[in-house]
């Protein structure tokens, strides 16, 4: 799978609110033994501490606009009020990839971050390090209109 195949099934699993629906989401993107890090929640291992992750995350800002279905775009997906954009190219260098993005919340907030993501031998994920834009590396703007 090439990185942009394995990102789109990856994103399916943010969009997922039910938590073993997500991990078999997650499952068809990553490896069982996923680690994920990020400088807020520090380390998590496995589809399972991910799964749980995302739903704290992503079941509260989606809350009361189930009823949108979700889509897929070129850049990105959106669905139950909530919507995610990339806007970089994906990078890849070797085994590792990187993309910046931007996350649009129903309250009009936004929050942005590159991952580093490194690919297993079947192309799924083993590993994703979230970083958040800073003064010196900042995310590119978002393209909506």
């Amino acid at each position: 799978m090439t990185p942009e195949e394995v990102l789109v099934r990856y994103g399916r699993a943010w969009f997922e609110r039910d938590h073993e629906q997500r991990i078999e989401a997650l499952r068809l993107a990553c490896t069982e033994d996923l680690e994920f890090m990020d400088p807020q929640l520090g380390r998590l291992h496995g589809l399972a501490a991910v799964s749980e992750m995302i739903g704290g995350y992503m079941n509260p800002a989606m809350e009361g606009n189930e009823a949108e279905a979700r889509e897929e775009h070129a850049q990105g997906m959106s669905g139950a009020g909530v919507s995610v954009e990339v806007v970089t190219p994906i990078e890849t260098f070797h085994r590792f990839y990187r993309y910046s993005y931007i996350w649009h919340f129903p309250d009009g907030t936004q929050s942005g971050g590159t991952s580093f993501c490194e690919q297993a031998d079947d192309g799924r994920i083993k590993l994703i390090t979230v970083w958040p834009g800073s003064e010196a590396f900042p995310i590119p703007p978002s393209r909506r209109a």
